[in-house]
């Protein structure tokens, strides 16, 4: 798939619980499949920096709890609860992509620097 990276088998991911991958050689996220869904973010807390997300709980409204720090981000959208949102903080989100049984993430394009 053009402009998407394959990551694992649907098989591979367990149910509600994350897994941590790196994409475009650098870039860490956290993958969780919920009932069928798969959801793909930084793996990256904005908060503190740490490589946890992936070992975070997710809960019935989808909300994806740092394991450091307890702070709740969406998995849809990556953006904290409303009675939140005087946070400024938000998860990088990715778009997935199931294919004949393959889960397929697009990274973020990077930005070039010319002097």
């Amino acid at each position: 798939m053009k402009g998407f990276e394959k990551i694992c088998r649907l098989s591979d991911l367990p149910e509600r619980r994350g897994r941590k991958f790196t994409i475009e050689g650098d870039t860490d996220i956290a993958v969780f499949k919920i009932q069928g869904e798969v959801f793909a973010v930084s793996n990256i807390c904005p908060h503190n920096k740490s490589q946890v997300m992936y070992d975070g709980y997710v809960d019935e409204e989808l909300y994806l709890s740092c394991p450091v720090h307890g702070w709740k981000f969406s998995l849809k959208t990556g953006e904290t609860p409303p009675e939140c949102r005087n946070t400024l903080s938000k998860l990088k989100t990715y778009q997935v992509v199931i294919e004949n049984g393959e889960v397929w993430v697009k990274p973020e394009k990077k930005k070039m620097w010319f002097w």
